[in-house]
């Protein structure tokens, strides 16, 4: 059984996770950024997310003055002791263990990377120091070629021999192929998982590896949440800020999850990006190589630490930095056509059951927030989801009603509102 979390972790669990309610009525967690804004508040205060679980901190709750969030919300989270004590125990007893930004363990790099968009829980299995220990990120498509695929475990099999740790998506494919060969060949490797790590943590194929701590799995999602593709569009950024340098194996296309995470960490240069160029190549990946990404040459499988740039520089990883971005990265978007009368009641659909299952909204939200700085349209936004266009047009219609994003025409494309776009990526110098 994995050790209880902090009191900072109890209290950041209260304010932002599900603890197993899926009504109607359950009050909503609070969105990473909504969490952001009060822990700011409470470090103006001197005081610790735990210091609400007290009297004397919940007692300062109507001093915060959060625009952002309802302080009977916050009351109504903070009173869910008793559900938080069953989920904790559920979690616990499967070896699952937890951390919050307020924790001395949670991740530096998130922090010093990600900063407000870090996730402000963390849930894992296995040995939390090697989060700290940087390695090379592999990433590549689900349905690689054979020549891919064994490229993928002989790099793995390098970052055992060279005491490197692979960080991937633990997705099936090229992501798996080179974690598991890593853990085959006594090495280590730390999965960052788009769903709960639930059952996988206590799988046959990483149990062993989870107690033998070749392996750590990690999740921002709940244990028992199941796989979205919009989280693992999300869990790109955790991977690639684990991470000294990334590895794309193979890109099979040029708007999934793949393509997308390698292009976004091309545009910020947090750190270097290599691509597979050598055998057969997928036109994706020479697109890569146009656009910023480094070839991995046969060579460097003598030696992979030279890859990693230690003077990087400590800033967000996803910062705003028009000149960063390579003019190669500049897409064109083409016009939308009006909806039909099916594409409304599909699109109101979808609107209805975000109605009920409103937290995946709150996660697609901060994708949009950050993918839509500049203008594009619905279908490209769909894509990048990778869901249909009325689950996309659901999505941006809420958003523009709610004031976050702005709806462009002629033609048709949708934007952040720049003000918004300040907010979520301000960056204090501290964080809980």
């Amino acid at each position: 059984m994995a050790s209880s979390p902090s009191l900072d972790a109890q209290a950041i669990l209260l304010l932002c996770a599900r603890l197993g309610e899926r009504n109607e009525e359950s009050v909503r967690p609070l969105t990473t950024r909504q969490y952001s804004t009060l822990a700011k508040s409470l470090r103006e205060r001197s005081l610790r997310p735990g210091d609400l679980l007290r009297n004397s901190g919940r007692n300062k709750l109507a001093d915060l003055g959060i625009q952002e969030v309802n302080l009977d919300s916050l009351e109504r989270l903070l009173d869910r002791g008793t559900a938080l004590a069953l989920m904790v125990e559920r979690w616990t007893s499967r070896g699952i263990w937890i951390l919050s930004r307020a924790d001395a363990a949670y991740p530096s790099r998130y922090r010093s990377y990600l900063q407000n968009n870090a996730p402000p829980i963390l849930f894992g299995a296995g040995d939390q120091g090697v989060l700290q220990g940087g390695g090379l990120a592999v990433v590549g498509s689900r349905n690689a070629s054979e020549e891919d695929l064994e490229f993928a475990r002989n790099i793995g099999e390098t970052c055992a021999a060279q005491d490197v740790s692979a960080i991937s998506g633990a997705a099936k494919g090229i992501d798996s192929e080179s974690m598991m060969a890593a853990i085959n060949h006594g090495g280590r490797a730390v999965g960052v998982l788009a769903e709960g790590l639930g059952r996988a943590s206590v799988g046959s194929r990483c149990r062993d590896a989870i107690m033998e701590e070749h392996l750590t799995l990690i999740s921002p999602f709940d244990p028992d949440s199941r796989w979205f593709s919009f989280n693992a569009m999300e869990r790109n950024k955790l991977i690639y800020a684990l991470a000294d340098a990334a590895l794309v194996v193979s890109c099979s296309d040029e708007k999934g999850g793949t393509w997308s995470g390698a292009v976004e960490a091309l545009r910020y240069g947090r750190i270097p990006v290599y691509v597979k160029g050598t055998g057969s190549v997928a036109n994706a990946n020479k697109k890569l190589l146009q656009i910023g990404g480094r070839d991995f040459s046969s060579e460097v499988y003598k030696e992979l630490t030279p890859l990693f740039e230690k003077d990087a520089r400590v800033a967000p990883l996803f910062e705003t930095s028009e000149a960063s971005e390579p003019a190669a990265l500049a897409a064109s978007t083409p016009s939308l056509p009006a909806e039909s009368p099916a594409e409304t009641r599909e699109s109101e659909k979808y609107s209805q059951e975000e109605h009920v299952h409103g937290d995946e909204y709150s996660r697609v939200l901060q994708i949009l927030l950050d993918r839509l700085r500049e203008p594009k349209d619905e279908n490209t936004v769909a894509e990048m989801l990778e869901v249909v266009p009325a689950q996309a047009r659901a999505w941006l219609k809420r958003a523009v009603a709610e004031g976050r994003v702005k709806r462009l025409t002629k033609p048709v494309r949708y934007v952040t509102v720049p003000e918004l776009l300040f907010t979520a990526i301000s960056n204090p110098h501290s964080q809980s």
